[in-house]
């Protein structure tokens, strides 16, 4: 037990410090070089950290705390209920919940930041029709905004402040946002810049009441199919539950270390894996997808 407590807490440190080191874009962009099988997936994984907020952590990093959290939660649960089968399910359910938090990040991410852009969109509508352009109007935007916002804008400023074109000043600040309805906001922009605009505060008037619009759908559906997804969560979570709890008896072990009740769990693993998904993929609307990856 102390050995087992030594390796889980070695693991647990190292998988900490993977996930304090910063990443920078050179180590982001070698870390998309060393195979091309895993390239795809490894852009992928970076977009997506990037839209859940966590784009200043690198991709191999993130990885290795997850393979690091999901082995020692393995060793635990074999520890606990002594079934070779359990361990390998226990930590790819660890890394399944860990892609899951990682997805409902992005999704808190994407809610707050589709609640502040009205806002933001009258911010720089008000300051280009008194005159202001639109570099000007967004560098304008107040510091109140929530972080996902407030600190993009801040980059924007030191952009322009570093001499940066004004057009990849609004391209950086689109991909630092890492949301569709930003990247809507920026391509409408970024065109007002290049080529002009007098109907641009009529645009962003049109997109705001878009905008608007597509929150109170999307917040009326979310509530309703809210219970959905919390009776996929229970239905999934009842059985390992109670197999847990009659886990410590003798017999119940003995019938599940033979090849059978092996075959039972994983058996029951995917079943309930495949039903959560089904029953997540009812419950939850479908994804807004960006203008520009």
């Amino acid at each position: 037990m102390i050995a087992f407590a030594v390796v889980v807490g070695a693991l647990l440190g190292l998988g900490l410090w993977l996930w304090v080191v910063p990443a920078t874009p050179a180590q982001i962009a070698t870390s998309r070089l060393p195979s091309t099988l895993l390239a795809p997936l490894l852009e992928r994984l970076v977009r997506l950290m990037g839209e859940a907020g966590f784009a200043h952590v690198n991709p191999w990093s993130a990885v290795g705390v997850v393979v690091l959290v999901a082995t020692a939660v393995g060793f635990g649960v074999t520890l606990v209920l002594p079934l070779a089968v359990l361990g390998p399910l226990a930590a790819i359910a660890t890394a399944l919940v860990a892609y899951g938090l990682v997805l409902r990040e992005r999704g808190a991410r994407r809610h707050r930041l589709r609640v502040a852009w009205p806002g933001v969109i009258d911010h720089i509508r008000a300051g280009i029709r008194s005159g202001s352009g639109v570099v000007r109007a967004v560098s304008a935007l107040p510091p109140s905004l929530p972080p996902e916002l407030s600190t993009t804008v801040e980059l924007f400023r030191d952009d322009l402040a570093r001499g940066m074109s004004s057009d990849m000043a609004l391209a950086q600040w689109g991909g630092r946002l890492a949301d569709p309805v930003g990247d809507r906001i920026v391509e409408v922009l970024r065109m007002a810049g290049e080529v002009g605009g007098t109907d641009l505060p009529d645009v962003l008037n049109s997109l705001q009441r878009s905008v608007r619009h597509d929150i109170a759908v999307r917040e009326d559906a979310s509530a309703k199919q809210s219970w959905v997804r919390s009776a996929a969560v229970m239905a999934v979570s009842a059985p390992w539950v109670v197999l847990v709890v009659i886990g410590s008896r003798g017999e119940t072990l003995q019938s599940y270390q033979s090849v059978e009740g092996s075959g039972v769990l994983v058996l029951g693993a995917v079943v309930s894996a495949v039903a959560y998904r089904m029953m997540h993929a009812i419950g939850s609307l479908p994804p807004q997808l960006r203008w520009v990856n």
